[in-house]
């Protein structure tokens, strides 16, 4: 009897933990566009996949765009200029592969920008122009001096300090070597081995002087270092649990609804998709980020999706709590 009650609850704890996290998702509009999804929707993800997984909830990425996050596939995403591997190509130079430690931050990083939600309320042109015919004056993809953790930061920078590196402080250059200084210029290796490039190689620790310096300008502008953690994000977080990022920063705004993609967006599909996660108005809560968002409207104070009343999901998970209750209690 006893064993049947703990497999009772066990059964009933794995109810309460599926709804508890359920109710994590807010399908929000993703206000960046390179490869994102127009809504935060659920992205599930099969086991083997081993990146992002935290963000299968409510994530801006599609599964294909997962797939092509780690550090050894990211030029398949972005292009060659975003390589962060240039260096061990040279033959005879005696860089070593990155390190797997830094790796996992880079991963961390793409995993952020093309997954979480809040990367959108950084958004750096409000007039998101990237329909433009001249490809070099699409912007959607940019943010611009969003606030990264400190802790975050500093961890990268010790993990990525003695790996190596092109030699200059930002991926696609910098302001003060006038732009002509990306990674891809300072170091561009023929098929025989041979940096053809106008730079060389040099560690983490020689290039960049600190946490701060790393990541305000690996990628530009987009990143500003923050030591207040109330007021920073965070590049990653335990798979089960809720996104933190979502508590950071809550009052702050989605930039305005003016892409082109913006006029395209379904708001009846992540319902229909998703019913069990995206209310059917899911774009008239306040804070979704749609342009119907309306000031007082909350969709998601009690999980209410389109198959269910507000206080449905709620009940339900109450309900399976208390059973796990009376389970410990007569077990």
């Amino acid at each position: 009897m006893k064993g049947s009650l703990q497999m009772l609850f066990f059964a009933l704890f794995l109810v309460f933990f599926e709804s508890a996290k359920a109710l994590e998702t807010e399908c929000d509009v993703c206000h960046v566009n390179y490869y994102h999804k127009h809504v935060s929707t659920p992205t599930f993800m099969p086991s083997d996949v081993n990146v992002c997984r935290e963000y299968q909830y409510e994530a801006c990425c599609s599964l294909d765009t997962v797939r092509k996050v780690p550090t050894q596939m990211i030029s398949d995403l972005y292009g060659d200029e975003y390589n962060h591997g240039l260096c061990v190509d040279i033959v005879g130079g005696g860089f070593t592969a990155m390190s797997t430690g830094c790796q996992a931050y880079f991963d961390a990083e793409n995993c952020f920008y093309e997954c979480d939600k809040n990367v959108g309320k950084w958004r750096k042109h409000s007039d998101c122009n990237e329909e433009d015919a001249d490809v070099s004056n699409h912007n959607a993809w940019q943010i611009e001096a969003m606030p990264i953790r400190a802790s975050t930061a500093d961890a990268m920078y010790e993990a990525c300090k003695d790996d190596f590196f092109p030699d200059s402080k930002g991926m696609w250059g910098t302001e003060a070597g006038n732009w002509a200084d990306a990674w891809s210029t300072r170091v561009n290796v023929d098929a025989n081995g041979v940096n053809t490039g106008t730079g060389t190689c040099k560690k983490g620790s020689e290039i960049w002087t600190n946490g701060q310096d790393m990541v305000e300008n690996v990628w530009g502008t987009a990143f500003k270092y923050e030591s207040d953690a109330t007021k920073s994000y965070v590049w990653g977080f335990n798979e089960g649990e809720s996104n933190p990022n979502n508590k950071i920063l809550e009052d702050k705004a989605y930039p305005p609804f003016t892409c082109a993609y913006h006029g395209s967006i379904d708001v009846d599909k992540p319902s229909t998709e998703h019913p069990e996660y995206c209310p059917i108005d899911w774009h008239l809560d306040e804070s979704s980020g749609h342009a119907l968002a309306t000031t007082n409207v909350t969709k998601y104070d009690s999980g209410a999706n389109s198959a269910q009343d507000s206080g449905a999901k709620m009940a339900s998970v109450a309900l399976a709590y208390s059973l796990v209750v009376l389970a410990l209690c007569f077990a």
